[in-house]
């Protein structure tokens, strides 16, 4: 088989095994996440809305937010960010912790506000389609990025993370919890629920291996392994919840003059694979059609040797 088959096949299997990784079936979520999920990768696009339950604004543009980052699937993460404010009853120590990093401790933030990967992206309600141009700008840049194995694993009431990086790199390691559905009492707009929101997270400062950020819930421990630094992270779940209703991510970034950059970022969250299955049939078809041209031309240019020979 040449080169360029082989490469056409794992091409093939990249996308397989990347669409797969990461969306997982809402209705088989929890059972999967029993047995363990895992993924690798790092060019997700991390969009993080600084969004709150009392912003009439977020919540006229909300749908077409969560429409724009499904549109997206494997290429964006959206975390909500509410403000611990004594308002926004969705706030908590995971989102203030996420707000103050990326935002410096800003006294005055405009809700809603929207970064990718760190950078400032919209501020207010401007048009979507703005927002999208950046995204996909975004993604153009993305040529290098940390890669990142990320595996989720329930036992019991505490889920079970592994994440493996480069043992050279700086900065910190993120393991994130985003949830659907956690219901306000204090909103505005017709829905009282709300999705993609950021309720735990650990930081891990990858050079001295000590803890950023992150409550009692979390345990952890490094270990070194063929030049990866490996974490292995547990969060300790409280009360009754709906694991259908997580979503994990794993990011690598650096924060230089106080300025966040994501610099790798890999997502397991639960969906409607419907989308999912139609782009992997698409890619199944181009795959084969393109296998066969290769064939045909191979075979093509190994005729008039063979007629040399006879």
């Amino acid at each position: 088989m040449g080169n360029n088959n082989k490469a056409l096949i794992s091409i093939f299997i990249l996308i397989i095994f990347t669409l797969n990784g990461t969306i997982i079936n809402s209705e088989s979520f929890s059972k999967e996440l029993v047995k363990g999920i895992e993924t690798t990768g790092g060019s997700t696009i991390i969009l993080d809305e600084y969004t709150a339950t009392w912003c009439q604004v977020c919540a006229e543009i909300d749908p077409e937010i969560k429409d724009l980052a499904l549109m997206h699937n494997e290429r964006v993460a959206l975390i909500a960010l509410h403000p611990a404010d004594g308002v926004d009853d969705l706030g908590n120590y995971a989102s203030s912790k996420r707000i103050n990093q990326l935002f410096n401790n800003s006294p005055s933030i405009q809700a809603p506000t929207f970064l990718l990967d760190g950078k400032m992206a919209m501020e207010g309600a401007n048009e979507i389609n703005m927002l999208n141009s950046k995204i996909m700008q975004t993604q153009s840049k993305k040529s290098n990025f940390t890669e990142i194995y990320f595996s989720a694993k329930r036992i019991n009431n505490s889920i079970h993370f592994e994440m493996h990086l480069d043992s050279e790199l700086t900065g910190s390691a993120n393991i994130m919890i985003t949830e659907n559905e956690v219901v306000s009492n204090n909103h505005i707009g017709e829905l009282n629920k709300f999705d993609n929101v950021l309720i735990e997270m650990i930081s891990i400062d990858l050079m001295n291996k000590t803890i950023i950020s992150g409550n009692n819930e979390w345990d952890f421990i490094t270990n070194q392994s063929e030049n990866k630094t490996i974490i292995l992270a547990t969060h300790n779940i409280k009360g009754n919840v709906n694991f259908e209703n997580f979503g994990f991510l794993a990011t690598h970034e650096i924060q230089n003059e106080n300025i966040t950059s994501v610099l790798g970022a890999v997502k397991i969250v639960q969906g409607d694979l419907s989308k999912e299955e139609n782009i992997l049939y698409i890619s199944i078809f181009i795959m084969i059609f393109s296998l066969g041209v290769f064939a045909a031309l191979g075979k093509i240019n190994s005729d008039p040797k063979n007629e040399e020979n006879e």
